[in-house]
């Protein structure tokens, strides 16, 4: 579903697992969080790593919850609005995931990347240049040295405030990644955190999860305060 040309097979597939109602809980999450951290005198800086077709991006760039997100994707036609003033700079191993985002309005400037190798030196000035971080439904595929890779390169300009959000989705990924033990070595930051339901199992993902019949998610909202950057061992 990620190499069409087109997010058309991805809605089929994840409408029917309920996987709406994630990205509702998130534009919620987002949306509060963003009203308060977001530049009010400039354009926000966003990368986010793992961007498919763009449905986290309409959540903070546009506001939009699952219904018209989707509804964005299938009218082509039909203007996107702007909650946010943002610049989005998305990165994703799947060419055709980011074209499509490109040519909708969606993403800014686009990054084609496999996460399983360090980052360009582009997208690691992006990372610096970020005032916004954002991850989801995307860790999983990210090694803990690239996520925290990208991390370093995110926190290497301290002089203003960053929001880093991720999720971890524990049904898939058994990491330890909460911020907690992350960024225990790094200075004046604060935390906070959503479990929230991912989306629902197949009847084949219920029999590997021992009859369970929903996927849940733990969402992290890292605020870093404004100081003297931050030089990692």
């Amino acid at each position: 579903i990620y190499v069409e040309n087109s997010p058309q097979s991805y809605i089929e597939r994840l409408n029917p697992v309920d996987y709406g109602h994630y990205h509702d809980r998130y534009q919620e999450l987002i949306t509060t969080e963003l009203k308060t951290f977001a530049p009010k005198d400039r354009k926000m800086i966003a990368v986010e790593l793992g961007s498919s077709y763009g449905n986290t991006t309409l959540t903070y760039k546009c506001g939009y919850k699952w219904e018209a997100a989707c509804k964005a994707w299938l009218d082509e036609s039909e203007p996107l609005t702007q909650a946010f003033d943002v610049h989005v700079n998305a990165v994703d191993l799947s060419p055709e995931a980011l074209d499509y985002g490109k040519k909708r309005g969606i993403f800014d400037e686009t990054f084609q990347h496999d996460f399983s190798k360090p980052y360009s030196f582009e997208i690691a000035a992006k990372l610096q240049e970020a005032d916004f971080v954002t991850s989801i439904m995307t860790t999983f595929y990210i090694p803990t040295e690239r996520w925290m890779e990208g991390c370093y390169k995110f926190l290497s300009d301290r002089t203003k405030p960053k929001l880093l959000v991720y999720n971890v989705m524990q049904s898939f990924d058994q990491r330890n990644l909460t911020p907690e033990l992350l960024f225990a070595g790094i200075p004046n930051w604060t935390a906070k955190s959503s479990f929230n339901k991912h989306r629902n199992f197949t009847p084949t993902e219920q029999d590997s999860h021992n009859g369970s019949k929903e996927a849940w998610t733990t969402t992290y909202l890292v605020t870093f305060h404004a100081q003297e950057p931050y030089k990692a061992h």
